[in-house]
């Protein structure tokens, strides 16, 4: 496992979540994007899933989008702060699912198909019964996430058998122009939760998934300055919740000294290291698998292979 600067706790991600409620959508491009990325891959599913859940819905931004996909699907939303149409609104109930026992947590889906709902939980004790669902989204949650291993094995205990899970995430190379501005001024962590593409394969494969796909590729975002990515962060919740980050407000001298770091560049420009992967619940009859193989392809070379793969053929691997 390559060393993980680990986020807070899972109530600090509610509250920046929250605070970031009303922002959301009008700074959430990158997820918007990312998100498109995602359900282009939904593609590749040989089965129509009847149950679909957007674990890290968010303000609700791509359920719109699933139901479309999935018109005859019942389609849920789970978050730690979802849009305010959830049961997140309700008095207590947050506090109430972080004291309930998960095990004893199981919630009965209610939506009719074209109705989405969403859920307030933790997504490393999901709040539904085993098998509730044929697949489940996850975009952009997992660097939020304290234990992704526990997040995976939550996935997987809630998808039905040959179930799929279709998820992005954040790679080590996140940011690293912004963190590398911080440096220069302290030694504080300025990144949490980017977990490598090879130890989330083998996440997946430790938590029941078979034949798990994986791919990452760098984009770059250009910002007018590094102020204007400081600001959208904060609006989309994703201020600095690492354990042994820098507490207190940004002092007037330490903004200075950020300007001063990025002021050779008439743009601040900052890598995101997207890593898309997807597995399905359980062992699949794949002709030729050996025991422990992983398959990681490309997703064009996945696109071409949808024929064969239907046809019960793998895709091409490599170590």
């Amino acid at each position: 496992m390559s060393l993980l600067i680990q986020p807070g706790p899972m109530s600090l991600v509610r509250r920046h979540f929250q605070k970031a409620a009303g922002g959301f959508d009008a700074h959430a491009a990158v997820f918007e994007t990312v998100g498109e990325r995602l359900r282009e891959r939904l593609d590749l599913l040989a089965i129509e899933p009847t149950r679909v859940l957007d674990l890290g819905c968010r303000s609700g931004y791509q359920l719109d989008a699933l139901q479309r996909r999935f018109p005859q699907a019942q389609i849920v939303g789970a978050d730690p702060a979802p849009g305010p149409a959830s049961t997140a609104g309700k008095p207590d109930s947050w506090s109430r699912w972080l004291r309930r026992p998960w095990r004893s947590v199981r919630t009965r889906l209610q939506a009719e198909p074209g109705s989405p709902e969403t859920v307030a939980c933790d997504p490393h004790a999901l709040p539904f019964a085993d098998g509730s669902f044929d697949l489940v989204v996850c975009n952009l949650l997992l660097p939020w996430c304290h234990s992704p291993h526990r997040v995976f094995e939550e996935v997987a205990r809630i998808l039905t058998g040959g179930g799929a899970f279709f998820f992005t995430s954040a790679g080590p190379d996140t940011l690293l122009e912004y963190r590398a501005a911080w440096a220069t001024i302290d030694s504080h962590p300025h990144g949490f939760g980017l977990v490598d593409m090879h130890d989330l394969g083998d996440t997946l494969m430790a938590s029941g998934f078979a034949a798990p796909v994986l791919d990452r590729d760098n984009l770059r975002v250009d910002y007018p300055s590094m102020g204007a990515l400081q600001s959208e962060l904060r609006e989309l919740g994703a201020l600095n919740i690492a354990n042994g980050r820098r507490q207190g407000l940004m002092s007037p001298s330490v903004r200075q000294a950020l300007d001063t770091a990025a002021a050779d560049a008439e743009r601040f420009a900052v890598t995101l290291e997207l890593v898309q992967g997807h597995g399905w619940k359980g062992e699949l009859d794949l002709p030729g698998r050996r025991a422990g193989d992983e398959y990681r392809v490309s997703i064009d070379s996945l696109r071409g292979s949808r024929g064969r793969r239907s046809e019960g053929v793998p895709g091409e691997s490599r170590d």
